[in-house]
């Protein structure tokens, strides 16, 4: 009888991790949009309010408290090209991801060098000493790999993905922190370039390179994905 019992407890045990196993593969429909911080600057003289940005790789790494760490990537060979927009869903970017308790989730995607086009564009206006308004055109153009760590918006340290609830993330750079650290005197003596008819500020590799070395680097700091 006691035999009996126990491959009985055993079953059920069984049971009950295959259960466990099978919940945790259930996926959740995840969508992603890209944005910029639109915020105008601490001192009132930059805003930026529009872009994009060419990917060719985007992966997604996740830790759950239970269950196997998850991975996924999708390539795009010729490059996708995703305008800024915190309202837009990327179609190209829709992922069913297993659910549960997520202690780490890490967005990855890759940028390449392109002869006829720009990896990242950011376009804002600067506002000198004098008050007078000046077009910003921020180019990279260049092979990088960001990883972005993700959080939750409402500051809880684990992301829970649920199979009957979908999910989003936006994916949001802050080109206001990159040129946080250009003085108002290198923005007021950089070169300006005619832009269709209009005296810009242009940041490139090329062209105003002080700057450019001030903001490259600054990049992926402040970039999240919020949940």
């Amino acid at each position: 009888m006691k035999k009996i019992i126990y491959l009985i407890l055993l079953l059920i045990s069984f049971s009950l991790i295959g259960c466990k196993k099978n919940k945790l593969k259930k996926p959740t429909d995840v969508t992603f949009m890209i944005d910029i911080n639109r915020n105008i600057s601490q001192q009132g003289h930059l805003i930026f309010n529009e872009g994009n940005i060419t990917i060719y790789d985007f992966i997604i790494e996740g830790t759950r408290k239970e269950g196997e760490p998850v991975s996924f990537t999708k390539t795009f060979s010729q490059g996708l090209d995703i305008t800024f927009d915190p309202k837009a869903p990327i179609t190209e970017l829709v992922y069913d991801i297993p659910q549960g308790d997520y202690t780490e989730l890490v967005v990855t995607f890759s940028t390449r060098y392109s002869s006829s086009g720009k990896s990242i564009i950011v376009k804002g206006t600067y506002t000198n000493t004098s008050g007078t308004d000046f077009p910003v055109i921020y180019e990279f153009n260049d092979d990088d790999e960001i990883s972005i760590i993700s959080e939750d918006d409402e500051g809880e340290a684990t992301i829970v993905l649920d199979k009957d609830i979908s999910e989003s993330s936006l994916i949001r750079f802050d080109p206001v922190y990159w040129f946080a650290t250009v003085s108002n005197n290198l923005f007021d003596n950089a070169d300006l370039v005619n832009v269709s008819g209009v005296p810009t500020i242009l940041v490139n590799s090329n062209t105003n390179e002080d700057i450019y070395d001030l903001v490259v680097d600054r990049m992926e700091e402040t970039a999240v994905a919020l949940w």
